[in-house]
């Protein structure tokens, strides 16, 4: 089996940071992923079961596999034989030899000090630990409502002291549940973190295309970030039926803005999905269609949302903070009329291809 590190070790390690560089100096392999990997870099796998081989390719003899929500330490990204996953060619060196990078989500590890007061008007943060139980009372021993994880984006609008000293923050779900996340597995996003980019420039558009799966945003003619993006797929249902899912071809404006969004849809074990605190939501499509930040995969560069765009949280933030309309802290979205915010053009056509269910 693959390592797992204990809490004490984590605390040792979690001086790890994942950059949101844009159109920075990259090796070639940097270039292929959502994100650049910092010096010490974490992972959490995201799938059942993730085969570990001792070279980076699906053909070479299997070492172990790796199970799900497992913590692993990524000594390097690599180029390797991805077939058939012909999108993504990345793989991760570990201890033990090599895992396909589409189903680890980069990770830190990251205990917070926990507020003492609530602020005026709440505050919004991210988990910052791998995963989290968040529980139905201010109480460790309490019923578990959700697994977290790491880069869940939440609103906090209560603070409780359990009776064995630890602190807790109840979540403001809009969808109406209610749960408690342990305070120090919490960080709070500043005001100042969410302040528009560029907010001056007004020739700002996104450019993606569905063939290559590359989301560009552009001031005039000079591109000035790029990200790979999961976007709309077909998903086959147990009778064997097509459940078509594509993002809309076009050009559309984006009309309304969250920092954090619960969402949950869909019907069956193939296409289900409830996902708490997804971050940085900009939409932009007439049936819910939007940018988005992602921790349930890392896969970037194919067909498996419900329509969506998913990007890596850093790259949804940025695109977040630099789109229009602009979003203050409080409350923390915005939704505008015709003719809207920055114009998103969608090119291309990608195959109809089933995928796990997701955004």
């Amino acid at each position: 089996m693959t390592r797992k590190f204990s809490r004490r070790e984590f605390l040792k390690l979690s001086s790890l940071t994942v950059g949101a560089a844009a159109l920075t100096t990259l090796s070639p392999t940097s270039l292929l992923l959502a994100e650049p990997l910092a010096p010490r870099q974490f992972g959490r796998i995201t799938i059942r079961a993730l085969r570990v081989m001792t070279r980076p390719n699906w053909r070479s003899e299997l070492v172990t596999y790796g199970g799900r929500d497992e913590v692993v330490e990524i000594h390097r990204a690599v180029v390797g034989d991805g077939s058939p996953l012909k999108h993504n060619h990345v793989w991760y060196e570990i201890a033990e030899g090599f895992m396909h990078s589409s189903w680890i989500q980069p990770v830190k590890d990251e205990v917070q000090t926990p507020l003492k007061v609530l602020p005026a008007d709440n505050f919004f943060g991210e988990i910052s630990v791998p995963f989290t139980d968040a529980r139905a009372d201010a109480n460790p021993d309490s019923p578990i409502v959700y697994r977290l994880y790491y880069s869940v984006t939440l609103k906090v609008d209560e603070i409780k002291s359990a009776p064995e000293g630890s602190v807790w923050y109840h979540i403001a779900d809009e969808n109406g549940d209610s749960y408690w996340v342990l305070a120090q597995h919490l960080r709070r996003i500043p005001p100042e973190e969410i302040a528009p980019l560029a907010p001056n420039v007004d020739n700002k558009r996104l450019v993606v295309n569905l063939k290559t799966h590359w989301l560009s945003a552009f001031e005039g003619k000079a591109e000035v970030f790029r990200t790979r993006v999961a976007s709309g797929a077909t998903f086959f249902q147990p009778d064997g039926s097509a459940k078509v899912l594509v993002t809309p071809g076009g050009v559309h404006p984006i009309w309304n803005k969250r920092i954090s969004r619960h969402m949950e849809g869909g019907s069956t074990d193939t296409d289900g999905y409830d996902l708490p605190g997804v971050g940085w939501v900009s939409y932009f499509g007439s049936h819910g269609e939007a940018i988005h930040s992602t921790y349930w995969h890392n896969d970037y560069g194919r067909p498996r949302s419900h329509g969506c765009l998913n990007c890596a949280p850093s790259a949804a933030k940025w695109l977040f903070r630099w789109t229009t309309p602009e979003v203050s802290y409080t409350p923390g979205d915005i939704t505008v009329q015709w003719p809207g915010g920055t114009r998103l053009e969608v090119q291309g056509t990608p195959p109809p291809l089933a995928q796990d269910a997701a955004g």
